[in-house]
């Protein structure tokens, strides 16, 4: 029997959606939700319930990289750019809140869209590790939540791909969420591997 799956719209997992981290003090996970609102990034662990906000600076913001002095962990924070005075800023670790001196990745002309992509498997609000991510032959392969890791299982095990006949017409668009997935997960020969590798991912 033909395994046949129908695509869903561009976006329905995306920046806005609720993601799932690991939390910087307990390691376990705990969500990320913005507040469409108010214009605020809550991340609440559901273990040890810590609690943390943050304003998105979007495209105003520079990147600073640092070392924490008391854990010794690398970690990535964006600033707005009224903060930045020159190369270096004190910054505060998310591990344990202790403000310790970092690198200004740019002063230049570049800035940081911090709400553009999710990079390297992280939240663009915090920097928190994406909880559902694993390696597949050197490449990072990662979900934002539960919900967008079956969606991709199901998506890459189905034997026929395609839309509903009224996808344009209801969505005015006809691109849809596999577009945003990376080219080799759709190839042919990598799709089994991935599919067993997000199938492990679900026992988490």
């Amino acid at each position: 029997m033909v395994k046949r799956f129908h695509d869903v719209p561009y976006h329905t997992f995306s920046l806005l959606s609720d993601m799932v981290v690991i939390c910087p003090k307990c390691g376990k996970a705990g969500t990320v939700h913005f507040d469409k609102e108010h214009r605020i990034a809550r991340f609440q662990c559901a273990s040890c319930y810590l609690k943390k906000e943050t304003v998105p600076v979007g495209k105003n913001a520079y990147e600073v990289t640092a070392q924490c002095t008391s854990t010794g962990k690398y970690f990535r924070t964006s600033v707005p750019d009224n903060k930045i005075r020159g190369q270096k800023l004190k910054v505060s670790c998310p591990y344990c809140e202790e403000f310790v001196m970092g690198e200004v990745s740019d002063t230049g002309n570049r800035r940081i869209v911090v709400l553009e992509d999710i990079r390297h498997a992280e939240d663009p609000y915090f920097h928190y590790p994406l909880y559902f991510q694993a390696s597949y032959r050197g490449k990072t392969i990662w979900a934002l939540n539960r919900a967008h890791l079956q969606y991709m299982i199901a998506y890459l095990s189905a034997d026929l791909r395609t839309v509903q006949s009224d996808f344009h017409e209801t969505y005015k668009t006809m691109r849809s969420q596999s577009d945003m997935l990376l080219a080799f997960m759709k190839t042919a020969k990598n799709r089994a591997g991935i599919v067993k590798l997000l199938t492990k991912l679900q026992s988490k």
